[in-house]
């Protein structure tokens, strides 16, 4: 049953204004925005039945969505909406044929669930997601990001990525997931380290393909994805919490290094600007998607 909130997180940045308050010793930050969009009064447009490029382009990853919208429905408590700038939460592009939207939550174990979907067509159809643990728990990230663009390049990245590189750290939270990556051999392909380096916030467990027809999506990567994502949910069932204010700290500073790496590495902003603008690509990156980075000023090079 979904419960409606005020925005309300765990924040290590003073850069946005509004209201700070503290929460478990950690300083927090409730947000000011002009116009809040509540995801759940959205959900029931889901799914997409068809592209906004015409009827007969499927909508590849639409399954995934609902997925994992069912095993959040079903595993979480006080799943709760993560209100958001409603011009964050769906744009359409005015250059091609495209739109982009986002839905955002918190529960009582995530303090940030956000999933994304781009649908420009054959072109471009990507899901993103990433599931940010309560700093309570030092547990690792939830990182999904399949793309494809075109009918022959389906790319696919599924991984509990890792805040830590101790071997301690690894061995507990990402070496379980060996037995399922075993299973699906078409997920064992090496990332590039064109944009990321795999040895910060990426495990030995993350599952990576590369596709040149849609036939393996559902067949191998979905089964895979739902077993990751109940390992996932799963895994904190018996998780140990801190109440430590030192350690919440630690684990939101983490967190936080994860958020400022990724807006200056992900690729995907390039994409975003090609679709719906730059000055809206630098917003949505730095104020949604890795809401817990800093916004370039002006004179830096996006």
């Amino acid at each position: 049953m979904f419960a409606f909130s005020a925005l309300t997180g765990y924040g290590v940045s003073g850069r946005r204004s509004g209201l700070r308050i503290r929460n478990a010793g950690v300083s927090m930050c409730v947000a000011t925005p002009k116009s809040l969009e509540l995801s759940s009064e959205r959900l029931a447009k889901l799914p997409w039945e068809k592209s906004i490029a015409g009827d007969d382009v499927e909508m590849l990853f639409m399954p995934f969505i609902e997925l994992q919208n069912k095993v959040m429905f079903d595993t979480q408590k006080n799943l709760k909406d993560l209100p958001f700038e409603s011009e964050l939460s769906f744009q359409s592009s005015s250059k091609k044929k495209a739109r982009i939207e986002s839905w955002n939550f918190q529960t009582d174990t995530f303090r940030k669930i956000r999933l994304t979907y781009i649908d420009a067509g054959i072109p471009a159809q990507v899901f993103n997601s990433v599931w940010y643990p309560d700093p309570k728990y030092d547990l690792p990230l939830l990182g999904v990001d399949f793309l494809s663009f075109g009918k022959k390049k389906i790319l696919c990245v599924l991984d509990f990525q890792p805040l830590k590189q101790e071997k301690c750290y690894l061995e507990k939270y990402c070496e379980i997931l060996d037995p399922i990556k075993s299973k699906y051999p078409s997920l064992a392909g090496q990332m590039t380290a064109r944009f990321y380096d795999e040895n910060q916030f990426f495990s030995k467990q993350l599952a990576f393909g590369r596709f040149d027809n849609p036939q393996p999506v559902m067949e191998e990567l979905f089964p895979a994805f739902q077993e990751y994502l109940n390992m996932y949910v799963n895994m904190f069932k018996d998780a140990p919490m801190t109440e430590d204010p030192k350690e919440i700290a630690a684990n939101l500073e983490l967190q936080k290094e994860y958020d400022i790496y990724s807006a200056e590495r992900d690729p995907a902003v390039g994409l975003f600007s090609t679709y719906f603008g730059g000055e809206w690509a630098v917003k949505f990156t730095h104020d949604f998607l890795f809401e817990l980075s800093e916004t370039p000023s002006p004179s830096e090079d996006l």
